[in-house]
């Protein structure tokens, strides 16, 4: 109970702020913020052991060599026009994992030895790492090139599994022999609010194009306002209610799924955990899975 009371004074003193720019208490906010943001990221050497690092970098490239198993076509290799790429901040800090999404994953495909999973806006890279570990497939696609140039978190150890590019331009995903790939589960983990609002059916076309026609799209949504006034960013640009985005869904072709074992605590984002997770509960956000609907019988 004290963690979700101090994440909504939190939140609400950040949502003060960004509506009084100018005020000297936004301004101290969100300097301390930016520091907060440095010393709890995931990607903190704290979290880190260099001596595993090492030996997971030795085993990755004895397996794969100098030849990656995927391949990204693309002609808008970041994601140029964005406050992300422009004033990058989750692209820097962000590395969410949460194993008990894998676990339910796993268990909704039935254990398929074959399950591949592709993440948009895939910030460091820890949740595709944690699918390579477990032995699946997965890709991750970040609209900013900062981690890559930095070779920042999983850019560094798992750099043939990680691509940058605009994801609301036509991509393809193509398997080593140039061949396009599906993915049983694709997964947007606090993306679609950063989507302006024009880009979102070319958002969800790629969706389509790459999901299996038996696969899932999981995906937490935010509804809360997320600016920098020290630097002019504004990250959540497309805000709007669940049904504003089952209505998208639906004309993109997409349709909730209603029987499903994912629960609150399984997502790796908004599960509320923490002081720096928000709560459907606290009605800051919402999570679909979604499936491709069915075709109309001729």
């Amino acid at each position: 109970m004290l963690t979700r009371f101090m994440y909504r004074r939190y939140r609400w003193m950040k949502e003060y702020c960004i509506k009084h720019p100018r005020s000297p208490l936004s301004r101290v906010f969100f300097r301390m913020l930016a520091v907060a943001n440095v010393l709890l990221s995931a990607r903190s050497p704290k979290y880190q052991d260099p001596a595993e690092s090492r030996i997971w970098k030795a085993v990755y490239f004895q397996r794969w060599g100098e030849t990656s198993p995927f391949e990204l076509q693309t002609d808008a290799p970041v994601a140029a026009d964005t406050a992300d790429h422009k004033w990058p901040r989750g692209a820097l800090y962000d590395n969410s994992v949460n194993r008990r999404f894998n676990l339910k994953l796993y268990d909704h495909f039935r254990h398929r030895r074959d399950l591949r999973v592709l993440d948009l806006g895939c910030s460091g890279g820890g949740f595709v790492k944690s699918l390579i570990e477990d032995g699946y497939a997965a890709v991750g696609v970040e609209g900013s090139d900062v981690s890559r140039k930095l070779r920042a978190a999983e850019w560094d150890t798992i750099p043939y599994h990680l691509f940058t590019g605009d994801i609301t331009r036509a991509f393809q995903i193509l398997n080593g022999g140039a061949s396009p790939v599906r993915f049983h589960c694709i997964t947007a983990w606090e993306v679609l609010e950063h989507i302006p609002e024009d880009r979102v059916p070319d958002l969800f076309e790629n969706i389509r194009r790459h999901l299996e026609p038996d696969g899932i799209f999981v995906a937490s949504v935010a509804l809360f306002p997320d600016a920098d006034p020290l630097t002019g960013a504004v990250y959540h640009v497309t805000l709007h209610p669940k049904e504003w985005w089952i209505e998208r869904f639906a004309a993109a072709g997409l349709c909730e799924v209603e029987r499903h074992r994912f629960e609150t605590a399984d997502y790796v984002r908004g599960h509320g955990m923490g002081l720096r997770d928000w709560n459907p509960a606290d009605g800051d956000g919402f999570h679909v899975v979604l499936r491709l609907k069915a075709p109309t019988p001729v």
